[in-house]
């Protein structure tokens, strides 16, 4: 706990100097630019997926391509 404390006091002068920058025109804009995804950041999204991994071997075999096989245990939101 004290080593917590030691840490707090020492951090609260930086957090002091940092202020939230007016939200205009041109920093909105920056921002978006920021956060959404790229053209490069969504390429994935024009592969071929296929459903089935069967489908997927032999597309594969077909175009000499190797084959990625994500699997998962769970339910996908982690509500077990």
């Amino acid at each position: 706990m004290r080593k917590f404390a030691i840490a707090l006091l020492l951090l609260l002068p930086l957090s002091a100097t940092h202020s939230a920058e007016e939200l205009t025109e041109a920093s909105y804009d920056r921002i978006v630019k920021h956060i959404m995804p790229s053209a490069e950041e969504e390429a994935w999204r024009k592969l071929a997926w296929r459903t089935t991994f069967w489908q997927g071997v032999m597309d594969a075999n077909k175009e000499d391509k190797p084959v990625m096989l994500y699997t998962m245990n769970g339910h996908p939101f982690g509500c077990t």
